[in-house]
């Protein structure tokens, strides 16, 4: 490691003191929000922030009066892992999450309140549309755009990529699902559709404990507050702000796989569709759902939008929106989609003069069970090539997607997940791409690539759900790139980072990122109270309460980082040749 590890100590600033200003007015600079990681089950209230922590590592020191001579260069916003769940579809295997499994992510206790949490997210980040940091002295930046670093749908569906696009982009949205009639006419009551079915109602499973139920809570939940009604009110259609400023679509392992971990075969596709969900934690996704107990499933609405997106429809769900670019996938390289048979979903743009942001998609599509990423040989091939032409032409680069580094682990080839023209089976998970996939390209690759390229100044991605700054030093000890991580908008505690690239004018850049969290209330209802009288803003404001409550990944997981992996200057060598 260079020196900055030892500078680091020195220019962390000590912690904010105690708040006074309402949430969603201020960054995490000056404010945060807390609560009591050892009571049963905790309120949620304004905590003193995090200073600036200035870093480094990449062996340029900070240059003394930069905030007069420094100028922006982008300013823009990232969000990432909404994991927009639909809590009724039979394609969900919740029961997988249990206290006695390894899953931690196939149900959570917050994520029907999800799609209005990620509402007051966009509107905070809409608040924030000129810059918190100051450049010239006097000037602040206009925001440029945000980027999204994958898994904002949960489990592959079409409903729920509909849902991530209508957050995108502002409307109506809605968020139930189910429709009356079809395959299960007669079955299912009259009017089931317009409620909640699923396992937050001990109802519907006939069974106590294992869930929050908001009704009724028992078991692991027995001290949580009761809201009678929480899970209908929920399922109700409300209009949605979206952003702005353009949005920029990364994938991951959720929005391209089932339960981000198995391809989607045809039998998981039809199952999703249909109106019988399994119950019985089978140990893995295809015994939970091919080898089910009979006795162990509840019938719910059918709905065929709960059906699995593949890439082309992915893209296409994108391109229905109002964002003339499809988030990004309009840039996709045109000889990429014709060699890949419609499945590439990678691309680079310029936003700014001098400036390239390249998308990648790490998703490891023939994977059967695991969440981590990989890069296949002809993207590989293809972020080379376009690293080589934005050094051609002195751009500074900052790539985006889903996996860190650290998590480009996945060794399945993308071939496992079957041929298309056997759909019948293989279904929507299928690969469609002609071209072999391997020499698979790992961690290792990216970073001795990124490491290659002197103009490569940051990879941004998400996937960890934790706040997380790396240096990635060139040998010798100047120069590098910087890995940013950022929390998700779904597990604790749901925040956001604001991102700005600067040219100091004296030799080195600054990447300033400062954490947000959303803006809505803090305050909660009094157990008890009835949901059905509660507004959109309540409805988030519960859902972060119970992320900071969850039994399994809370407060406790530690997800917002050390104080160097939140509000921070990244310092760096200017590479552009002068």
């Amino acid at each position: 490691m260079a020196a900055g590890c030892a500078a680091l100590a020195l220019l962390a600033m000590p912690v904010a003191a105690a708040p006074a200003a309402p949430v969603g007015k201020e960054t995490t600079s000056y404010s945060t929000i807390g609560g009591d990681a050892e009571a049963p089950y905790s309120r949620l209230k304004l905590i003193p922030g995090y200073k600036r922590v200035v870093r480094d590592d990449l062996g340029a020191g900070p240059v003394k009066r930069r905030h007069i001579r420094r100028r922006s260069l982008l300013y823009f916003a990232q969000l990432s892992d909404f994991q927009l769940a639909d809590g009724e579809s039979p394609a969900r295997v919740e029961t997988l999450d249990l206290a006695s499994t390894p899953f931690t992510s196939a149900w959570r206790p917050q994520e029907e309140l999800e799609p209005f949490t990620v509402d007051q997210v966009v509107r905070q980040v809409n608040r924030f549309d000129t810059s918190p940091i100051r450049n010239r002295r006097t000037r602040r930046a206009k925001l440029a755009l945000s980027l999204t670093t994958g898994d904002s749908a949960d489990n592959q569906q079409i409903n729920e990529t509909e849902w991530v696009v209508r957050l995108l982009e502002g409307g109506r949205l809605d968020p139930n699902s189910g429709v009356e009639g079809g395959l299960c006419a007669g079955l299912v009551p009259p009017g089931e559709a317009a409620r909640y079915t699923g396992v937050q109602d001990d109802q519907d499973i006939l069974e106590s404990g294992r869930f929050y139920d908001p009704d009724s809570p028992s078991g692991e939940f027995v001290a949580w507050p009761r809201y009678p009604g929480l899970m209908d009110r929920a399922q109700r259609p409300f209009e949605a702000a979206g952003l702005r400023r353009p949005s920029y679509v990364s994938f991951g392992n959720h929005d391209g796989t089932v339960q981000g971990n198995f391809h989607a075969l045809q039998a998981f596709d039809d199952i999703a569709r249909g109106c019988v969900k399994p119950l019985n934690a089978g140990g893995t996704l295809e015994s939970s759902f091919l080898t089910t107990d009979v006795e162990r499933t509840v019938l719910v609405p059918p709905d065929p939008d709960r059906g699995f997106a593949d890439r082309p429809t992915y893209k296409a769900i994108h391109a229905k929106g109002r964002q003339d670019d499809d988030h990004g996938f309009a840039f996709v390289d045109p000889d990429e989609l014709r060699a890949s048979n419609g499945e590439a979903s990678y691309y680079s743009f310029s936003p700014r003069k001098g400036v390239r942001l390249i998308s990648i998609n790490t998703v490891a599509e023939g994977d059967r069970v695991g969440s981590s990423g990989n890069l296949d040989e002809p993207q590989f091939r293809w972020i080379e090539r376009e690293l080589k032409a934005a050094a051609g032409r002195g751009e500074l680069v900052m790539l985006f997607g889903h996996h860190p580094i650290r998590s480009l682990t996945n060794s399945s080839p993308d071939e496992n997940a079957g041929d298309c023209a056997l759909r019948l089976v293989s279904g929507p998970g299928c690969d469609r791409d002609p071209r072999s996939s391997r020499p698979l390209r790992q961690g290792a690759d990216l970073q001795r690539l990124l490491l290659e390229h002197p103009n490569v100044i940051a990879y941004i991605a998400g996937h960890s759900h934790e706040h997380k700054v790396t240096a990635f030093e060139r040998e010798g000890g100047r120069g590098g790139f910087w890995g940013i991580e950022t929390s998700s908008e779904i597990d604790w505690p749901i925040q956001s980072r604001l991102l700005e690239l600067m040219d100091n004018r004296d030799g080195t850049l600054s990447i300033f990122g400062t954490i947000i969290d959303h803006g809505g209330e803090l305050s909660t209802p009094p157990a008890d109270t009835p949901a059905d009288g509660f507004d959109e803003e309540t409805l988030a404001a519960l859902g972060r309460e119970f992320s900071f409550n969850d039994p399994q990944v809370g407060v406790e997981a530690g997800a917002d980082g050390r104080l160097q992996d939140r509000n921070v200057e990244l310092v760096m060598p200017d590479p552009r040749k002068r």
